[in-house]
């Protein structure tokens, strides 16, 4: 296994991106992994080279390499549950801005010269509203997406994510958890009407006593299990595509 880390130049300064690839496959299908809330460390690039292991290039860009670094959230303060972190937390993804994630991956997909092939994406939380703007932007580009605990897939705003559905030409897995107070599951039949209605192949799995994050290592939510039946259907997934 390798591990590189390229610099995408952005309108908005330069992009490091963590590059996974198996050894014994230099031209392995990519994977295109969009970070959680919490930002690019060593969990997220352990679940890269797990990805990489499977057989799957993997990116994993910094969506927060504009913020300063006292601005990122402090996972310390985060496990402890202090309300003020998680509000911090939640100011700066309200920063984030959905265009310009989108404008990155394709500069990010040009610097790694494969903007003219087809890949896959799997998004954690926050990453996971990428995920599915991803395969409605990309369109033909993108035959997989695993979201996994997402977040922001259906909203009160009228250029929610879920509104469209109809533009993603890929399969979906979602893997949400039961006990999940960010996502709860009441927000699933909106996005679930959406997918039927324009014959996205999906599938959607409600994985009991998850609570959201529950894919983290080293976080108060992660469950082994849970985490597994959701690496499951994302490996599924990719696989069939």
């Amino acid at each position: 296994m390798t591990q590189t880390t390229i610099e995408v130049p952005t309108p908005r300064g330069t992009m490091p991106v963590h590059v996974h690839r198996p050894d014994d496959r230099p031209t392995a299908p990519l994977v295109v992994m969009y970070m959680d809330s919490l930002g690019v460390r060593p969990v997220l690039d352990d679940h890269a080279e797990r990805l990489a292991t499977a057989g799957y290039t993997v990116a994993l860009p910094d969506l927060f390499y504009f913020v300063e670094p006292a601005d990122l959230p402090d996972l310390d303060r985060l496990k402890a549950g202090e309300p003020d972190e998680f509000a911090r937390m939640g100011a700066l993804v309200a920063r984030m801005d959905d265009e310009a994630v989108i404008g990155d991956t394709a500069l990010m997909l040009s610097a790694l010269q494969h903007e003219h092939e087809s890949w896959g994406c799997v998004g954690f939380c926050m990453g996971g509203r990428y995920g599915l703007l991803a395969a409605e932007r990309f369109g033909d580009g993108v035959s997989a997406a695993a979201l996994l605990h997402p977040s922001r897939l259906v909203t009160d705003d009228p250029d929610s994510p879920h509104l469209a559905a109809g533009e993603i030409r890929g399969t979906l897995y979602l893997g949400f958890g039961e006990r999940d107070h960010v996502t709860p599951p009441s927000l699933i039949p909106p996005l679930r009407e959406q997918l039927e209605a324009h014959g996205v192949k999906h599938r959607i799995e409600v994985i009991p006593e998850a609570d959201h994050g529950f894919t983290m290592p080293g976080m108060p939510a992660y469950r082994e299990a849970a985490a597994e039946r959701a690496w499951a259907g994302m490996l599924e997934v990719l696989r069939a595509a």
